[in-house]
C-alpha cells in the first residue's frame, strides 16, 4: 500500500470515488438523496480536496498501479479545538476493504504527522466506529468522544505527545 499526494490529474478519480463514497454514507445517514442529471450525488468536491495549500492533504490510496480509495488529512485550521490533526475522510472502494489497507493508509499518516487527532464517524456506522476504535486503540490513546453534528460522534485521540492543550 502506499499514499500517492493527489494533484490537479486525479481530478476525475476523486469525483469518482467521492460519489462511491457517498453512496456507501447514505446507508448511514441520508445526506445524498438522489443524483444530479451526470449521475453524481454532489460534483464539484475535488474542487475543495485538491492541494491548494489551505490545509486540506489529499491522498489516493494505491497498491502497485491500482487505485483503491482516497483518504483526506486538514490541519488545525479544520480540526476541532486542541487537535493538530483531522481525518476528514477515508473511502476504499469495496473489494479493497478488510485486507488492512485502510488501516495502513491511516497508520502511515499517524506515524508521519504524530500529535492530536481528532475525526467524526456517523453513530450508525458501526463498521467505521469499529476500525476507528481499533485504530485508535492500536496506536494512540482516545481522549474524548463527544456529540457532533447531527448524527456523528467526533472522536479525540492522542498518537504521541500533542502540541496543544484541550480547552
Amino acid at each position: 500500500m502506499t499514499l500517492q499526494r493527489a494533484s490537479e490529474r486525479d481530478r476525475s478519480l476523486i469525483e469518482n470515488l467521492f460519489n462511491l463514497y457517498r453512496n456507501d454514507l447514505n446507508a448511514y445517514c441520508g445526506d445524498f438523496p438522489c443524483l444530479d442529471a451526470e449521475g453524481y450525488f454532489e460534483k464539484g468536491i475535488a474542487d475543495e480536496l485538491l492541494p491548494f495549500g489551505d490545509g486540506v492533504e489529499t491522498y489516493i490510496i494505491r497498491e502497485g498501479e491500482m487505485r483503491l480509495g482516497l483518504i483526506v488529512v486538514t490541519d488545525s485550521s479544520y480540526a476541532l479545538s486542541g487537535c493538530d490533526w483531522r481525518f476528514q475522510e477515508l473511502y476504499l472502494i469495496r473489494p479493497a476493504r478488510g485486507r488492512g489497507i485502510a488501516s495502513a493508509a491511516a497508520k502511515q499518516l499517524l506515524k508521519e504527522k504524530g500529535g492530536r487527532w481528532c475525526l467524526s464517524v456517523y453513530k450508525l456506522n458501526h463498521p467505521a466506529r469499529r476500525f476507528w476504535d481499533r485504530l485508535i486503540r492500536e496506536n494512540g490513546t482516545l481522549i474524548m468522544q463527544i456529540p457532533g453534528e447531527e448524527g456523528m460522534t467526533d472522536l479525540v485521540f492522542d498518537t504521541a505527545v500533542s502540541k496543544q492543550p484541550l480547552p
